[in-house]
């Protein structure tokens, strides 16, 4: 039987389409990401049913790939045919690897709706959790761990099948991966200190909306206050923006509202999100968010 057909190679072939998933989900190409994600739960399924018997990926109809996959006849490779991703999911779900899932199903169909271009895009870009859970219950069969499989995804995936852990805290730790990820994709293949060179430039650039720490008012009343902070995804100066939430007499109490960072993309808006940021900022895996100790939650300082 051809190489390419083995069980390695479809699982091979399933963590490249995952992590290239991964990718395009960050960068918003969620037709992409709904493409590769079906193609990476395609492959793993096959990697499945090859490691239990190499016939169960063959078509019903082709007796032919049956004796091929069985070691008994020779076929041209232009003449071989395996199963779809919906007949491999049938299969695993009637041996009892997989449950019936809709949401699967639907990423399967958007999966072939993005090959033709009618992926509704809104909908594609909450299918982590489904193509992340699927993975986990195949790598289980093979025996197979989730982070050799995602590698620098692990921590994400593993947030987003958390279904008891907070949906904004889910969603800010897998845009602060995506934003940390893109921004050392930049700088493969170069020396270490250009990527350093970039940290320690100074920031922002000219011409930036948010060009300087600043106080914003509205009829002598504060309304923004914006200052500096170490970014969480790729450690580069970021700016914060406090909103007055109270004022009493000469004191003014702020919440962080927002959080930009212009050298990898990262954003956080509302103070649900920057609960998130501070909550994931202070883990060990990530870089800790610097917020000024006057400027704390809940914090008062004089009116500016």
């Amino acid at each position: 039987m051809d190489d390419s057909l083995s069980s390695e190679s479809f699982y091979q072939g399933a963590k490249k389409a995952a992590h290239k998933a991964m990718d395009d989900h960050g960068r918003a190409e969620y037709d992409e990401f709904a493409l590769h994600a079906g193609v990476a739960v395609e492959r793993l399924a096959k990697a499945v049913l090859v490691s239990k018997n190499p016939t169960y990926i063959a078509e019903i109809r082709n007796a032919d790939m049956m004796l091929y996959l069985g070691g008994h006849l020779q076929m041209d490779e232009k003449n071989i045919r395996t199963v779809g991703a919906k007949d491999a999911i049938a299969r695993l779900r009637k041996i009892g690897v997989l449950q019936g899932d809709p949401q699967l199903d639907l990423l399967i169909e958007m999966r072939n709706g993005a090959a033709h271009a009618s992926t509704d895009s809104d909908q594609a870009k909450g299918m982590i959790s489904p193509l992340a859970g699927t993975i986990e219950t195949l790598l289980s069969d093979l025996g197979k761990t989730t982070d050799t499989f995602w590698e620098r995804w692990t921590d994400a995936v593993k947030a987003a099948v958390d279904e008891q852990g907070d949906q904004a805290f889910r969603d800010v730790q897998l845009r602060i991966a995506q934003a940390r990820h893109a921004f050392d994709d930049r700088f493969l293949g170069l020396p270490p200190e250009v990527k350093q060179q970039a940290l320690k430039a100074p920031q922002p650039r000219e011409n930036e909306w948010y060009a300087h720490p600043m106080v914003i008012k509205k009829d002598d009343a504060v309304v923004l206050v914006v200052t500096g902070g170490e970014c969480p995804a790729c450690t580069g100066p970021a700016l914060l923006t406090f909103e007055p939430i109270r004022r009493d007499g000469p004191k003014t109490t702020y919440i962080p509202n927002g959080f930009g960072c212009f050298l990898c993309g990262f954003e956080a808006n509302g103070p649900e999100e920057m609960a998130a940021v501070r909550a994931i900022a202070g883990g060990v895996a990530t870089p800790t968010l610097q917020i000024p100790e006057h400027m704390a939650v809940g914090a008062e300082m004089p009116e500016i």
